[in-house]
């Protein structure tokens, strides 16, 4: 069930792409009782569509097709499809800020336990390295290393990865919400 058409056109550097889903089960939530215009997307609908998104200039995007079996719509609800779809990606990128903004706190948290680490590094090879001699020097001298390692590590990926990614979904959620969609069925 977890099987997803996608096509690809890309004409004069424009791209359509395509997502042709086996039901609406598969793109909607079948336990939201909500009507159609309120309905959420299932997790995998959300995240194949906005996944697939990820690896295409966003720019280049014109619009998305959702492709659904033949009369599993009225056409009515073919009508308010596309709405409903952008609906749900507006309401989610609130849920995206909030994600960002606990992100932003961890990192600040995590620059200042590597500032500290840092600092205790510092101190250690001052005050400490040059009295202590031996296997207590070594092991020492290796968990200092390895704590400032990791916190440092830890921070680099934050800022370098984590937030970058936190930003292109919300740009991804941000065009999909305002993208034109078109429905297909057949």
């Amino acid at each position: 069930m977890r099987e997803v058409g996608v096509t690809r056109t890309e004409l004069d550097g424009i791209l359509e792409i395509g997502f042709r889903f086996k039901s609406t089960d598969q793109l909607f939530d079948p336990d939201d009782p909500s009507p159609l215009s309120a309905r959420e997307l299932t997790e995998f609908a959300e995240e194949y569509i906005s996944s697939y998104l990820d690896g295409c200039n966003l720019k280049k995007i014109a619009g998305i097709t959702v492709g659904l079996p033949r009369d599993s719509l009225s056409p009515e609800e073919a009508a308010l499809l596309p709405a409903t779809i952008r609906r749900h990606f507006s309401f989610r990128i609130a849920d995206l800020d909030d994600d960002r903004r606990v992100s932003r706190r961890e990192g600040r948290i995590s620059l200042a336990l590597a500032t500290f680490n840092a600092a205790i590094a510092v101190l250690f090879v001052v005050v400490f390295a040059g009295y202590l001699d031996g296997p207590v020097a070594i092991l020492l001298t290796g968990l200092v290393t390895i704590l400032n390692w990791v916190t440092i590590w830890d921070t680099y990926e934050y800022f370098v990865y984590d937030y970058r990614r936190e930003i292109r979904k919300r740009r991804i959620y941000e065009k999909l919400a305002g993208i034109d969609i078109r429905v297909e069925e057949g």
